[in-house]
């Protein structure tokens, strides 16, 4: 019986162990687990990061080349007067294409600046809404850039009188 008892006493010592060993190990794997989730993380991160960096050396390291942007403006080889002539000359016709009226026409100062110089021509219009919203979306595709600094509608009977001034842009430098 001697010998139960011991064996008893070491079970008993074995189950303590067992149990101090689980409220000591079941906790470190929690926290082992939610430190691989944070490294994952961390990796994930890691690698955004770089890749966004690689993008960045790399783009650097590209030759400076004129921006897209900058094409959709004028040169500084052409003068103000056949950038203002040519381009009036394309919104009138196209305007005419539209079944668009021109009544009037104006050509206000320019605007100079150090980098870029604002030249504006004010059209008006006698039409339908729907040629002229046609018309506007012609202008949008165009291949120089003009913008609709102003635009004006005003009922006529069944037609609109629309005032529009148009902004184009010439390089200065």
């Amino acid at each position: 019986m001697n010998k139960r008892a011991e064996l008893t006493k070491i079970g008993i010592y074995i189950v303590i162990a067992l149990v101090l060993i689980k409220f000591a190990v079941k906790p470190l794997n929690a926290r082992l687990e939610q430190n691989k989730e944070m490294l994952a993380e961390i990796k994930q991160s890691y690698s955004l990061k770089q890749q966004i960096y690689e993008r960045k050396l790399f783009e650097a390291q590209k030759p400076a080349t004129e921006p897209e942007s900058l094409s959709m403006l004028y040169s500084k080889n052409f003068s103000y007067n056949s950038i203002r002539n040519k381009v009036l000359q394309w919104l009138m016709e196209n305007a005419e294409k539209k079944g668009l009226t021109i009544t009037n026409f104006e050509i206000p100062e320019i605007k100079k600046g150090k980098e870029l110089t604002e030249i504006n021509v004010l059209l008006r219009f006698k039409g339908s809404l729907k040629p002229f919203l046609e018309y506007l979306e012609g202008v949008e595709s165009a291949d120089k850039l003009i913008l609709i600094k102003n635009l004006e509608l005003a009922p006529s009977g069944k037609e609109f009188n629309i005032t529009v001034t148009f902004c184009f842009f010439r390089r200065e430098s």
